[in-house]
């Protein structure tokens, strides 16, 4: 074994220790991603169908920590469990919590919380029940669903439920935002009944530029990144250096946000860095995604930014499963494919 696979594996060994979960199987799928297509002429409901889906079937509770809400066919599915008996609360980004959508849930007698924090509660995650989560960079809007690119993740495992209701609930109970919340507590990584590693993080209480930071170092091959907002200094320098050891790096950013002020854009490019701007016309590239040597991804609601490390609350997902890499792989190249 190279010195680099060797670094590499040890890597993927701290980002995903081994612990055997034994689960109730609800599909053939342990893990699956969807994401939605705004380069189609019609809308794409997948993101939105996933989400309503599991709002439909839950028996006991829905808890969402989520930055903004606005989509009325997500409303109605949620008043509609609460008259079936389920437990429905709900955690928000406070600047976003005085929409007519979120006054109608506060209506239907679902329990609200407002973020307290100078950050942005910028997570994205549901729990249902004890077995399911969805985790990804979706809003619950009508532009996350429909015209911007985004993804959500689907899991079905207790212990990954687990530890997003723990999140949930140092938030929604404790009332814990950015940097007053706890370290997640051990065991982050787990083993899915499929055979994925996946380990759980969340920001900025567990570090997550340091693990970013280490696998990004340890890559071999190649490092694929879909950026809607990039303002680290630390991972913009960790990819340059990987660049200059011959590691295939590219970087797709949203164009938008790509000139903001301390963007890493324009500093990729000078030292080389093949870099390019999404080609949508009316949405937002709004994926936050790494893909490491094709075979292990790290995407959330955590952008790469100060901020995201610093003071927002967010969640990031580290996943080994080659089926699962590959699928990011072909939505970077689908997206690469419309950019400038």
């Amino acid at each position: 074994m190279t010195k680099n696979k060797k670094l590499f594996s040890f890597a993927i060994l701290i980002c995903l220790a081994l612990f055997a979960v034994p689960i109730k199987v609800f599909s053939e799928e342990s893990i699956e991603v969807v994401f939605n297509d705004p380069f189609g002429k019609n809308h794409d409901p997948a993101i939105q169908d996933l989400i309503l889906n599991a709002f439909e079937n839950a028996e006991n509770h829905i808890y969402i920590a989520i930055y903004n809400f606005t989509d009325t066919a997500c409303r109605d599915a949620l008043i509609d469990a609460v008259k079936r008996g389920v437990e429905v609360r709900l955690v928000i980004y406070s600047e976003n919590a005085d929409n007519r959508v979120i006054g109608d849930l506060t209506k239907n007698g679902i329990k609200i919380v407002k973020s307290q924090s100078k950050g942005l509660m910028h997570a994205k995650f549901i729990v249902v029940d004890y077995e399911t989560t969805i985790s990804g960079s979706a809003n619950l809007t009508p532009g996350s669903f429909f015209y911007d690119n985004n993804f959500m993740i689907l899991i079905h495992d207790s212990k990954v439920n687990k530890i997003f209701q723990d999140e949930f609930n140092e938030m929604f109970i404790e009332k814990k935002f950015g940097p007053t919340g706890q370290p997640t507590i051990p065991p982050t990584a787990v083993t899915l009944k499929d055979g994925t590693k996946i380990t759980v993080k969340f920001s900025p209480e567990d570090g997550v530029e340091k693990i970013l930071l280490s696998l990004i170092r340890a890559s071999q091959k190649s490092i694929d990144v879909l950026a809607y907002s990039f303002t680290s200094d630390n991972l913009g320098n960790a990819l340059i250096d990987r660049y200059d050891d011959g590691v295939n790096v590219e970087v797709l950013f949203e164009k938008e946000t790509s000139n903001q002020y301390g963007s890493e854009a324009a500093y990729l490019v000078r030292n080389g860095i093949p870099t390019y701007m999404d080609g949508l016309a009316d949405g937002l590239m709004h994926e936050k995604v790494m893909i490491f040597d094709e075979s292990v991804v790290a995407a959330g609601s955590y952008n790469f930014t100060r901020a995201a490390e610093t003071v927002n609350d967010e969640q990031i997902l580290i996943i080994d499963n080659r089926k699962i890499a590959d699928q990011f792989e072909e939505e970077f190249e689908k997206i690469l494919e419309k950019a400038n």
